[in-house]
């Protein structure tokens, strides 16, 4: 099935407003979100802008973008910190994107690691701080943020031995079945039966 308007429509009008972080499986299942993500967004003419913690999206570029024209492509504004880069400037960058109607950031366990070095303490203050920000942001300009990263690290804690997927308001596990992915929302509510099946483009 191709994409529409209105399928980009059923996959993201539930997340304006809201942080949401999506499990995946694999990395190959992420590739497939990110593809599937960049799609509709493209498809959609929504502008996005993109954290690559994580160099996701850039070293694999040619499979995340394969269906978006280079037209369509230039609303994706892709930021990739420099080597030794101080993260909490590059979140600045991303949050200055005015433009953009969605946030990405690949990945949620990456920036617990690499927000400003320090004590565990620290860091928990750090993150919360930092999706606090988002969820801000989000609701206020009524942006969706999506915050990714792979189901095998949700052992990361943060504070009252909470997963570090919990400071977001939806989290959604990712799989894949043939060439469908698959969301299904684990803590709060987004699609009808808190499922939604998308063909990966």
């Amino acid at each position: 099935m191709g994409w529409s308007t209105g399928r980009g429509d059923s996959l993201m009008s539930p997340l304006y407003g809201r942080t949401a972080t999506f499990l995946a499986g694999s990395r190959r299942t992420n590739l497939a979100l990110a593809r599937t993500l960049i799609s509709s967004l493209t498809k959609s003419r929504v502008p996005c802008a993109v954290l690559d913690i994580d160099a996701l999206y850039s070293s694999n570029s040619d499979y995340i973008f394969a269906s978006a024209s280079e037209e369509e492509a230039r609303g994706t504004n892709l930021i990739v910190p420099e080597p030794g880069s101080v993260l909490e400037a590059e979140l600045a960058n991303l949050l200055s994107s005015c433009s953009a109607k969605v946030l990405i950031i690949d990945s949620l366990n990456s920036l617990y690691h690499q927000l400003s070095e320090g004590e565990r303490g620290s860091k928990n203050s750090n993150l919360a701080f930092a999706v606090a920000l988002l969820s801000y942001v989000a609701r206020t300009e009524k942006k969706a943020v999506i915050l990714t990263m792979y189901q095998r690290e949700r052992a990361a804690r943060f504070g009252q031995r909470r997963p570090i997927s919990e400071l977001s308001e939806l989290a959604v596990s990712v799989s894949m079945r043939e060439e469908t992915l698959v969301l299904a929302c684990e803590r709060g509510s987004a699609w009808p039966g808190k499922r939604l099946s998308l063909s990966i483009p």
